[in-house]
């Protein structure tokens, strides 16, 4: 369903994305790893047109769009079909958490009230929060107002929903209700792109898992090859200093929980 084809990206004098390519079929759950100043982030905003890029191509349901040069109606598309969420949760501070999952239906699909409302309302008791509508974002933990960012991107039925670092600004106890939500959105079929450092979620949910460094993609595959057998050593010793490091992730604070799985084992075999 789509297919971006050499993405580059420049920032001055310094290149951030060399000709990344990558394919995403309806219902992947496609994880992207990597350290910071990988390009992650700047790709996945590229695709969104957050970002500009200097160069690349989209095949998205058979439309073909420069990334370069698409113009507002062809962005204006893409983002109907789309949706995303972001690191900092960017909610509206001045609206309730229904409010604020209304709004691209009201605002951005020009759907009636009445009926933006029922579909607000029936996301937030998705990602556990039908008893925080009326609250405002100041009212809400970090993982709370993170929910209520999944809720409004699915309110919106996108193709696909792309997650920068949805976890990278919660306390660690906040985590795994965040985590839940997006499992259960994996297991029922929803396609992702999600940029994390959550190895536990890559490696349960995820159909795909991408390695970048240096603005390229190093390494793809399952999370069997991914985390098991990876091929290139730069993923090795990428994958060996995360998850040393990597502490148990606790499922507080979620009334949408689903249980996690079995954790990652110690020591990663057949990876010297």
């Amino acid at each position: 369903m789509l297919e971006i084809s050499h993405v580059k990206k420049h920032f001055g004098k310094q290149e951030v994305l060399k000709d990344v390519n990558l394919k995403v079929e309806k219902g992947d759950v496609i994880v992207i790893l990597g350290p910071s100043g990988s390009g992650k982030t700047t790709f996945l905003r590229s695709l969104t047109f957050l970002e500009k890029a200097d160069a690349g191509e989209m095949l998205f349901d058979d439309k073909k769009l420069d990334l370069h040069k698409a113009s507002s109606k062809e962005i204006a598309w893409v983002r109907k079909h789309t949706a995303f969420v972001f690191q900092n949760y960017n909610l509206f501070a001045n609206k309730t958490a229904l409010e604020n999952v209304m709004l691209g239906l009201t605002v951005g699909r020009k759907i009636p009230k009445e009926t933006a409302e029922g579909i607000a309302r029936r996301a937030l008791e998705e990602v556990g929060l039908s008893d925080r509508a009326d609250y405002y974002p100041s009212q809400l933990s970090g993982g709370q107002q993170q929910r209520v960012g999944i809720a409004r991107a699915m309110a919106v039925k996108p193709d696909v929903i792309f997650f920068d670092e949805p976890t990278s600004a919660l306390d660690p106890e906040l985590v795994g209700g965040v985590l839940s939500v997006m499992k259960k959105l994996a297991a029922d079929g929803v396609t992702m792109v999600v940029v994390t450092h959550e190895m536990k979620f890559a490696r349960e949910a995820a159909t795909k898992v991408v390695f970048m460094d240096g603005g390229v993609i190093v390494e793809e595959g399952s999370p069997e090859e991914i985390f098991t057998h990876p091929k290139e050593q730069r993923t090795r010793q990428f994958l060996r200093r995360i998850l040393d490091r990597e502490p148990e992730t606790e499922e507080k604070e979620s009334s949408a929980s689903l249980p996690l799985g079995t954790p990652l084992p110690d020591a990663l075999p057949d990876m010297a």
